[in-house]
């Protein structure tokens, strides 16, 4: 029997006290990573989606869009109405770590996984999100200068979605090398 239940135990703390990083960390990170994935269910059914994001920290939210129908689409309307948490997750990975002990070999990683509220947005705040979202990816390119605005066809073509009331978690493991076991020559670094 599996030691872990969500019901008695923060999903959001880490079981490794070294690896855990503050709020400055997680939102430094979420500044700067490109990717991030948003997990959310039908039913028994989980579903994965990978996509570009900002973190808006005047807003405490994160913010993405996707396709006006689909999977994500309404997996979303069904956590609104039946007001369930969503999951993210956005990390930078690094080196493989070697080891000479199977249960050793590791990996350079920094992540936050983060819980929150998923919410479609629409009008002004779905406008607003979407040149956030712009601005990180390309902050050159001013709406109304080197493109065009977001018109409100732009908006009736794409679902827009914020996850607020955010519970999180960050972690890193950035180690030069795995743990060696001392029974066996130690790996150098690949």
């Amino acid at each position: 029997m599996s030691y872990y239940d969500p019901a008695r135990r923060d999903p959001t703390i880490s079981r490794r006290p070294g690896n855990r990083r503050d709020d400055a960390w997680i939102r430094a990170l979420l500044a700067r990573v490109p990717v991030c994935r948003v997990a959310t269910r039908w039913n028994d059914t989980p579903f994965i989606n990978p996509t570009s994001f900002v973190y808006r920290p005047e807003h405490s939210d994160i913010v993405f869009h996707s396709n006006l129908a689909g999977r994500m689409r309404a997996n979303a309307e069904r956590h609104q109405e039946m007001g369930e948490q969503v999951c993210f997750e956005a990390s930078e990975i690094g080196a493989l770590l070697p080891s000479n002990d199977p249960l050793e070999l590791s990996m350079q990683y920094r992540s936050v996984i983060a819980f929150g509220v998923l919410e479609l947005l629409e009008d002004g705040a779905a406008r607003s999100a979407l040149e956030d979202l712009s601005r990180k990816y390309f902050p050159q390119l001013r709406p109304g200068t080197e493109m065009r605005p977001i018109s409100e066809n732009d908006l009736v073509r794409t679902s827009v979605y914020r996850i607020h009331s955010l519970r999180w978690s960050g972690k890193e493991n950035w180690e030069e090398q795995a743990i060696q076991s001392e029974e066996w020559p130690p790996l150098a670094q690949l």
